[in-house]
Formats: structure tokens, sequence, C-alpha cells
């Protein structure tokens, strides 16, 4: 694709001091002034399809059959930044095109009364809409335009963040409708199915039929807005920051195999990162400007120009990828993806590049974006193709879209947050375009709409499929299978949607789907094949072309081919040897390796002996090959009999009585099983049988105490102590977190030794409870949090004044106070009467006064090194556990840190709230959750310390509603240090700043 360079526009507000914030006058254009702030690559042009009074608010769009364009209003929007309360302002409206000019005249009120609409979605003669907490049908019966009949088929969607509610409602290539749920989901039901077992969406999204009621099913989420798919049949969804995301690994292969512990789903594929810059030409709204930058006298004032601190420029509301799939654009984007970022008034575009079973995206304009507008109230929230193939795009156009819940309450006050009572349609077509009316795809024959499968428009292929499947008209299938077989000029995606449209009216067969599966020259058609195969894998000849496919030239296509080989029932020495052929040529791609060990079912002890007898595998430097070993011994120790590991284990014993680093990695991974498979370790070594791998243990205990050794390597050394017998471990771990052991090596001695089940564990840990940096005593007060018997140890040592409260987070002694156990709460509660944590607001006035006084960066620095750094990454020092600090901080004004601080939980992101995690032998951790999967939940606490925890191991998940990043920091923060860290925090965005410019 060309590259296209761009002048950027940067206007600097005038400065005013925030005591005094009023905002300048901002007046709205109208849609002909407005169409001349935007700017667009050489060849195209906007126009414009509708606007206000016939559309206002609009957040989502989409065209039903006959080209009748329906748009959702979120008319209440902020209200108050919560989906919640009682509000029926949202409508939904129908835009005609009655002449067609282009213009979309007529509109009409298809439903009202909603509440808060975020997503709709044409199905038979009606229209899917998101109105959470309802996922509802509505339907027109008599053709007024608007709908008279509609039902609820799925309630129970979570309200907490407006723009987190569920949305975006999608017709996916099998057919099946999908949608993005947010971070907190929901608990849902179906009013029309009262036995449909009510499911949990936290961090998930869902799938579903609107014709068969309780079909509902969870799939791998990690979005918050928008939702899309390309000709691969892959998702890709966006946070607010991380503006484009794929979901690599489908949540219904992970569930089969219930002891596959996985810390992540879905990837950031920009080689430019999340929050990345982005080059908006419009002026950095006033009320965004940094209080503290406007003071003429202030520190920061003083080394470096205004322009330098101004905020803005990275994506910070990035919503609704669009993979352009409409064949008018010309051939170099086909397959761009689009994101919307309404807050800095623009579209992004990226272009994807494969990459073994994922992508990179990289920019598709190095200096410039798609589409940027001057005009501060553009605001493109939602696009979606049109029957024309041309990209339209719902513009909110309003002031301000922040939400209130990141606004300081003083500027907040001064701005119109509530409808403006406006809106407009925008159309991207390519110069030379010339609008004709749209077809009526829905009075074509079935007959018609498979020519329109042969189309190079995205939207007349997906809607054909979706009609021909809602009608489930079975005459039109010699002609699909014409399109499969005899298409020496058809493009892939005609024979793509004829393979599922075969599968959605119950044409297709094995012998068919096992001929696209051999002989189609498209992998993509191939991967598809493959995914329909596994409906009929009791058909040996499939099968065996399924087998053969271990060898496909495409990785995308193995890939595939690793997830459906595991829906062989009774899997046999050959499905082991081909998946065990794809581990080794796809080594290297750690998502394909996952891919394969969904797949093995009970037969990982056969791949694991299989790969011990490999010398060179067993062996391998290789650190991708490594981990998979690391992650099938891990299986194997979950599931595996007793009798099976004597067998394996003898394998994995040094014939020079020292131990490698392999067979580190190797019993590592099966005592990590034995432990979250709930095994008791210290059962299991006791065992005769077991006895001769006592040197093992012996031989790593001294590896970790060796201070030569890479503390990568000994950090390994270390958890496998920990997963031994008790005698090593007690006698080994607890000189290795001494101060003078690097940190990494502390912090894994400490939670090594929280994986045994000894009364001499809280003993030890309190024994050294002065020497604990702050990281290391985070970790001891995690592991003495998590057993009753240890707590019972910390009360005792907190009433002997061994430990002082203050030693102890605000969130932890909490914890403590509401302890399951009535007796330990008790005690709790009595013992830490006098250890009332302040009211945090006390606290932020308490610090507010210092906000005026300039501070020194320098020592700024070694405050967030001390204090912030076990969760934020800044300057390439820390870890990055939190909300990215890089693109954040150059939008947060003092005040606005102030409260971060201070007060983390006032406005916290339900991806960074703390969760209480009890298992069923009632150890408790705690954490943020990363990742969540059919079998597993993962929880990451600060220095990004992750425990993935089965889900046949949890008894109860509880949020703390509080955020990760604890309260008490005035403990270690004095007033006048204050300032300090706010002068570095404000310097420190000097960096990504100057990348802007």
């Amino acid at each position: 694709m060309s590259r296209i360079l761009c002048l950027l526009l940067l206007v600097v507000p005038t400065f005013l001091d925030a005591q005094e914030f009023t905002p300048p006058e901002n007046k709205p254009r109208s849609p002909r002034e407005e169409q001349m702030t935007f700017r667009l690559p050489k060849g195209f042009r906007i126009e414009l399809v509708a606007a206000e009074p016939e559309v206002v608010d609009p957040v989502a769009l989409t065209f039903d059959a006959k080209g009748r364009l329906f748009v959702a209003e979120m008319i209440g929007y902020p209200n108050e930044g919560i989906g919640g309360g009682v509000i029926f302002s949202g409508r939904v409206r129908m835009l005609e095109d009655k002449d067609g000019d282009g213009y979309f005249e007529s509109a009409t009120v298809f439903a009202d009364k909603l509440r808060l609409p975020t997503g709709v979605l044409p199905w038979r003669n009606g229209l899917i809409v998101c109105n959470a907490p309802q996922l509802m049908y509505f339907e027109d019966t008599d053709g007024d335009g608007k709908a008279d009949k509609s039902k609820v088929l799925y309630e129970g969607f979570d309200l907490a963040n407006i723009q987190q509610m569920v949305n975006t409602p999608t017709f996916g290539l099998d057919n099946h409708v999908y949608a993005v749920c947010g971070s907190k989901g929901g608990v849902i039901t179906c009013p029309e199915k009262p036995d449909f077992k009510a499911v949990s969406l936290r961090g998930a999204g869902i799938r579903f039929n609107p014709d068969i009621p309780g079909s509902l099913q969870i799939t791998s989420g990690g979005g918050q807005y928008g939702l899309a798919q390309n000709d691969w049949g892959d998702w890709f969804v966006n946070t607010n920051s991380q503006h484009l995301r794929h979901i690599v690994l489908p949540d219904h292969y992970l569930a089969r195999n219930p002891s596959l512990a996985v810390p992540a789903v879905t990837l950031d594929i920009p080689d430019h990162g999340p929050a990345c810059k982005v080059h908006r030409i419009s002026p950095f709204e006033a009320w965004r400007v940094e209080r503290t930058t406007r003071r003429a006298g202030g520190v920061d004032s003083k080394r470096f120009s205004s322009t330098e601190l101004v905020p803005g420029g990275f994506v910070t509301s990035g919503c609704s990828p669009l993979v352009y799939q409409g064949g008018a654009y010309g051939a170099d984007f086909e397959g761009v993806v689009f994101i919307c970022d309404p807050a800095n008034n623009l579209i992004h575009a990226d272009r994807l590049e494969p990459k073994g079973a994922t992508y990179v995206a990289k920019r598709a304009f190095d200096d410039c974006e798609f589409l940027a507008s001057s005009d501060n109230w553009f605001r493109p929230t939602h696009t979606t193709l049109g029957p024309d193939g041309c990209i339209y795009l719902a513009d909110f156009y309003r002031e301000v879209i922040e939400t209130p819940l990141s606004l300081p309450d003083d500027i907040k006050k001064k701005l119109n947050l509530q409808t403006r009572d406006r809106g407009r349609i925008w159309r991207i077509v390519p110069e030379g375009h010339k609008h004709t009316k749209f077809p009526d795809l829905s009075a074509q024959k079935g007959i018609q709409l498979i020519s329109e499968l042969e189309s190079d428009n995205g939207w007349r292929r997906t809607t054909a499929q979706r009609l021909l499947f809602e009608r489930q008209d079975k005459s039109v299938e010699p002609r699909l299978w014409e399109i499969l077989f005899n298409p020496p000029h058809l493009f892939s995606p005609a024979r793509i949607h004829a393979l599922w449209t075969l599968h959605g009216l119950g044409l297709a067969t094995p012998e068919k789907v096992s001929r696209s599966l051999a002989e189609d020259r498209d992998p993509k058609v191939r991967l598809q094949a493959a995914r329909i195969a596994e409906s009929f894998l009791d058909n040996e000849r499939l099968r065996t072309r399924l087998l053969e496919r271990a060898d496909d030239d495409s990785a995308k296509v193995r890939y595939q081919i690793a997830f459906s080989l595991g829906a062989i029932p009774n899997p046999d020495a050959k499905v082991m040897a081909a998946l065990g052929k794809i581990q080794r040529k796809d080594a290297g791609d750690p998502w394909t390796q996952v891919a394969i060990l969904s797949s093995i079912g009970k037969d990982g002890l056969a791949l694991l002996e299989q790969s011990l007898a490999n010398k060179e595998l067993r062996e391998t430097t290789d650190t991708a090959t490594r981990a998979f070993l690391n992650k099938l011994a891990q299986l194997v120790g979950s599931s595996a009999k007793d009798d099976d590991l004597v067998r394996i284990l003898p394998t994995l014993v040094p014939q020079d009585g020292k131990i490698a680093s392999w067979q580190v990695q190797m019993l590592e991974g099966i005592g990590l099983g034995l432990y979250q498979g709930g095994r008791s370790l210290e059962a299991i070594w006791a065992k005769p049988s077991f006895a001769g791998l006592a040197p093992l243990f012996q031989q790593a205990a001294l590896g970790a105490r060796d201070e030569k050794l890479d503390p990568a390597e000994r950090v390994a050394r270390v958890r496998l102590v920990g997963f031994g017998p008790a005698k090593p471990a007690l006698e080994t771990l607890p000189a290795l977190w001494s101060p003078q052991q690097p940190q990494e090596v502390q912090i894994a001695a400490v939670r090594a030794l929280g994986t045994m089940n000894d009364p001499q564990v809280a003993p030890l840990l309190l024994a050294s409870w002065t020497s604990f940096s702050p990281a290391v005593r985070r970790e001891a007060v995690e592991t003495l949090l998590a057993q009753p018997g240890r707590v019972k140890v910390l009360l005792a040592a907190l009433k002997d004044a061994k430990v002082q409260p203050n030693q102890i987070e605000p969130a932890r002694l909490e914890q403590l106070r509401k302890h399951p156990d009535l007796a330990l709460r008790a005690e709790a509660v009595k013992l830490l009467a006098g250890a009332v944590a302040p009211a945090r607001a006390k606290i932020v006035e308490l610090y507010r006064p210092y906000l005026d006084k300039p501070g020194d960066p320098v020592k700024g620095k070694m405050l967030f090194q001390k204090n912030c750094a076990t969760c934020h990454r800044l300057e390439n020092v820390g870890v990055e556990v939190g909300a990215d600090l890089q693109s954040t901080l150059p939008n947060k004004t003092p005040e606005q840190l102030l409260v971060d601080i201070f007060d983390p939980s006032r406005e916290v992101d339900a991806r960074f709230l703390q969760y209480l995690v009890t298992l069923n032998n009632g150890r408790i951790a705690t954490g943020l959750i990363s990742a969540e999967t059919a079998g597993s939940l993962t929880l990451r606490r600060a220095e990004k310390q992750e425990e993935t925890i089965l889900r046949s191991q949890i008894d109860v998940v509880q949020s703390t509603a509080k955020s990760l990043m604890p309260e008490g920091l005035e403990m270690q923060i004095r007033p006048e240090e204050f300032v300090d860290l706010i002068a570095y925090l404000r310097v420190a965005g000097r960096p990504a700043l100057e990348k802007r410019k």
C-alpha cells in the first residue's frame, strides 16, 4: 500500500488557570462546514448521508437487506459514566434513501423508549438490538417502519461501565450472531427458556442462534466496544487504549481440556503498540490541557515549551474496528482494519500481515490517519460496510464525549456533557464513485442470492448468506457445490460463504468437505473446511484428509488443524503423530503450541513420552519449544496417575548426578501440574516409589543457591524446589529471600514456600519480616493470607507487635477484617480496631495544597521506582500491571493524578479491579483477572506475578470492588515528596510527546 505524508496542524489552546476554568466558546458547525474540515488520502472524498434532526447521537449502524439504514441513538450518554438508573431516551431510527441520490432523507423511529442502545443487527423481518441489561428483538409486522413486536432474547448484561455494555452484534461466517460484553459481562439468563442455566460472562463474549432460545454460548473475550471478522474467520476487538486485538484462542476449543491453564486468549497485534501515537489535526480541547502547564511560574514551563506538554495525540478511545472487505477502494485496502478514535477526532488504519497463527498490524499510513478532522465536535463512534462497498460512519457530533468518571470535578461542572441534539452519518467514497439506488436483496430468490455470494462486496456476501440461512432454502444446493468445485475465475470468499451456507442448510457432506480440505488452492478455504470437518469426524476418509493437512504450507491452516484434530473421538497414535509434526514445524509459535495442547485430551502422557524419547527435542535450547514441553508436563502432572508418573519420571534422572536445565523445566512442569490439580505434593514424594527422585530436588536446591547462575535459571530451580519434598525446600528457600539476593529470586522463594502445606511456612516468613523489601513483603502477605492456619500465625504476630498494621496494605487489612473464618475475623477486628483506614477523600484534600508547589523530577523518579514501579512501567523502569502510564500521563491533570494515587478505587476501570479467589482447599489467591478461559483463570499481582488457576480447583470468585493499586501510599510518600513525584510524572511524558511531534 502506498504510504502518504500528511501535515499535522497543532493548535495550542489559550492557557487558563484551572481554578477559574471557563471553557472557551466552541460552536458546532453545520454539516457542510464540518465536511470542509476532513482530511482523507488522495483518491477519496466524504459525503453526508444524514444529519440532525433525522439522526441524533448515533453510536451504531447497520443496513438491512432492503438497503435501509438502522441507527442506534444513545441520547442518554454519558449517564454519569454507568449504564444503570432509570433511563428511556434511547432510540433506533430507520433511515431511507427513497430517491436514490445517496442522501437518506426519510427518518422513522423504529423503536423508542430504549435505555442506552449499543448495537443493531438485521435478523429475519426485524432487528436485534443491544439494550443492556437486555438483548432484544424488534419486528415491524405491519410494514409501517415502526416495530410493533418485541421480545427479550437474553438479559442480565452488566451496566457498570457505559463504554463496556453488550454491543456490536455481528453475523459470523458460521451462521451464529456474536457480540462483545466488556470486562464484567454479567450473569445471563434466557426469559424464553426458564431452564436455561445462567451463564457468567466475566471477560468473555457470546454467540447464539436468534431462532433457538437458550443457544447462547461463551466465546473468548477481551474487547470493550466493537467487533469485526475477516475472511479467515478471525475476530478482532479493542479497548479504549488497546486499539486492535486479535482473539487468538477460541473458548470452545480450550473448554475440552479443563486441565489446560492458559494465561491469555487475545493478543495486541500492532507493531506500533497499544495507546499508539495518532496524527490528529484538531486543536486540543482546553479542558484537556493540564493545569500546571499553563502557569508561567511553574517549574515545567521553565523546562519545556508549552507544546511539549500538550495532552492528546494518543489512542485513548479506540472503538469499533472494521475489517474492510468492500471491493470499492481497490486491492490495497482489502483487509485493512479501520478503528475509530472519537477523542482525537479521527479514524486510524492498520494493515494486517500474517505471523504464524496470528498477525502483525502495521500502520497503513506513516504520517497521517485515514480520516481526521480539525473539528473537535467530530466524534466517529462506529463504522459499517454499506451495500455499495463504501464505509459509512456514525458521527456522535458532540463538544464533549468524555466519560464523567475521568473528569475533574471543577471542570466537569463547566462542561455540557448532555445531548446537543446533533448527529451525522458520513460515507467515504473513492473519487469517481457514483451513487445508485441499493438493490433489495430481501426480494431476491435463492438462486439470485447465490450470485451475491460471488460479489467482491463483503456486505452483499454476508447478507446473502444470512438470508439463505434464515430461509433454509435447500433448492440452492447444486449451485453452491458448483461455486465450490468449478471456480476457475472465482475468488475464495465466495467459496468460504458457499461452504458455510451449505453447513447452515444441513447440506454439507463429509465427502464434499473432504474434497475442499484436500484440493482447494486457497488456505482460507482449507481452514474453513477444517472447521466444518469437525462435524463429520466419524468419517474415516475425512479424518485422513485432516491428518494429511498437518503438513499444510500455511501456518494458519496448521494452527486450525491442531485444534480440529482434538475433535476426533478417541485419538490414536496417528493423531498424536500429526500433532507432534505440527509441534515441531511450528515450535516458535506459542499459539499453535496451545492449540496442540488443547487437543491431546488424556493422551498427554503419550506425547510427553514421545518428546522425551527424542534427545534433540528434549534437550533443545529453543525457548518456545521448552515452554511447550513445560506446559505439556503441567498437563501430565495434573491428570496422570501415580503409576504413570513412576514410569516417566526416571527418564528425567540425570546420569551424571547433575540436573540439567531441561530436566528442571520438565520436573517443574510436572510439579506445577500436581499442585494445580489439587494433589498433595508432600504425599506424592513420600511414597516409596518416588524415593529415588530425592536427589533431583537436592540438586535443584544447590542450583537455586548458586549465585553464578543466571537469575532466570535460578528462579526455575527455586520453583522446582517448592514443588518437591519439604526438607530441601525448608532448608533452602529462607536463605534465598535475603536482601543480598536478586529481587526476582527473593520473590520466587516466597512464592515457592507458599505452595507448601507445612506449618513452618508462616513462622519462617515472619522471622524475616523486618528485612523484606516492600515488593517481597507484598508477596509474603499474599502467602500468609492464603491459608487460615497462616492467618492465625499472622494475627498472633500483630498481637505481639512483631508486625505493625501500617506494614500491611489497607486492602489486606480489610481482607483480614472480612475473613470467611468467623473466629479469625473476630480476632482481626479486635486487633485492628485502632488501624482504621483514613477516608480517602480526606487524604486527597490533605495533599491538594501541594499541587501548587514546584517539585524535583529527579527525586520524584526515585520515589516512582520505590513505590510505583511494581505495577507501572515508565522510561523502561518497572513492570506493566496497571494502566499504561506512557499513554495516560499526557492526558492527566495533576488533580487527576492526585486522586489516582491516594484514592485509586474512586474511578477504577473494571480491568484493574482486585479479586479474591477461594480454592476448594481453602487457599485464597488475589489479583486482577488478566485472562479467563473455559478451564482456567489467571490472576496478576504486583511485579507482574501471575498465577493461573484451574477452574476445577475454584470454589468462589469475588470482586473486592477495589483497585489493584493499593491504598495507603500516604504512609510512604510525604506531602513534600508528593510534589517531586508529580513533577517526575509530568516530565516522564516528554519522550512520548516528542514522538507525536
